[in-house]
């Protein structure tokens, strides 16, 4: 569907005619890009940013088909109780782990001597094996122990209450597509697992979804959730700021979650306008933290939350000048939703 308009990122003026199960090569230039699972991977490798790399390297590369469990896991205190109780059963019973691993480990060491250790007790030592091995490549996963609690208790008494709600937001950036007689072209960029299409009201639309992420393990499981749900949609490995589309190829360009982690921010939006259709619209949703936010709250902000940002809040500066209806949300105590729609 979107194959027409596909470009190489390499000269960036010639579309991409010889197609293949294994790799796709740019008619003009001659560069070759593999597939993964029949998925092109149109990126050059040596273009890549720093801080995107490092995350598709050291993150995604390794938990991406553990996403759709330890994403929402970070955002555990926020979350509301009656979305995220199988996430605080989880939270307990590997605290409850951890304490009984170490009060095994003091045991051992302190009275019962090494030389005694069994196969019981390596067994209750592995749950803080695995969490001290987390807890290097990724130091979130202690902050979030520490403070998931007393974050949670802070938020609760504060008691934040958005001007427009998560919910509303969508519903007014979507309606005027809602009755559209032609598909609506659909660009979801980082787009990873695909739930965000899923749980913002885009498959109400009569559309087409193209979904480019740099993870591998992710795009996959993208591509398995569209097929399963019968969704038309087009899956391309891509770099953010070097998006292979045409100019003007869609209705709707999408971004959850990765704005304010992308090497270069700016970079990544002038993409996401320049694809996008004169008159049509962008909406981006990332890491903000409320203007109330205590010195608790911005602790766990910073350490948890936008702990890999390399921007933080709303980049609404680094936006192009061809947008207007600019709108930014503060939708919870710690995310915002920027919408815009390009000129004409």
């Amino acid at each position: 569907m979107i194959e027409s308009n596909v470009i190489c990122p390499c000269c960036k003026n010639s579309s991409i005619s010889k197609r293949y199960q294994t790799y796709w090569k740019c008619d003009e230039c001659g560069e070759k890009y593999s597939c993964v699972s029949g998925i092109p991977r149109l990126y050059l490798e040596d273009s890549l940013g720093k801080a995107d790399k490092e995350l598709m390297d050291n993150v995604y590369k390794y938990l991406s088909w553990f996403y759709n469990f330890w994403n929402p896991f970070f955002m555990l205190p926020v979350r509301p109780i009656k979305v995220s109780v199988r996430y605080w059963i989880v939270y307990f019973l590997i605290v409850f782990c951890l304490v009984f691993s170490v009060y095994n480990l003091i045991n051992l060491i302190g009275f019962r001597g090494i030389s005694n250790i069994t196969i019981f007790d390596f067994l209750w030592l592995l749950p803080l094996a695995i969490f001290v091995f987390l807890q290097i490549r990724d130091p979130r996963y202690g902050y979030l122990f520490l403070l998931a609690i007393p974050i949670k208790i802070s938020l609760a008494i504060r008691n934040f209450k958005p001007q427009k709600t998560h919910a509303a937001v969508h519903a007014d950036f979507l309606k005027e597509y809602l009755e559209s007689d032609q598909k609506v072209k659909t660009l979801d960029i980082a787009s990873g697992s695909g739930n965000s299409l899923f749980r913002h009201g885009y498959m109400k639309l009569n559309a087409e979804y193209t979904a480019v992420d740099l993870a591998e393990g992710m795009i996959v499981q993208g591509r398995r959730l569209m097929s399963k749900q019968k969704a038309p949609a087009d899956f391309i490995l891509a770099d953010a700021t070097n998006l292979p589309f045409k100019s003007d190829t869609f209705d709707i360009s999408t971004n959850y979650g990765a704005v304010n982690g992308f090497s270069d921010p700016k970079t990544a939006l002038a993409e996401m306008v320049r694809v996008t259709k004169k008159g049509g619209k962008i909406l981006f949703l990332d890491e903000q933290e409320y203007e109330a936010a205590n010195w608790l709250e911005h602790f766990y902000f910073k350490k948890v939350f936008a702990y890999h940002n390399t921007t933080i809040g709303c980049p609404v500066d680094l936006l192009p000048d061809n947008l207007e209806d600019v709108q930014v949300h503060q939708v919870y105590e710690f995310v915002y939703i920027c919408t815009a729609r390009k000129k004409m």
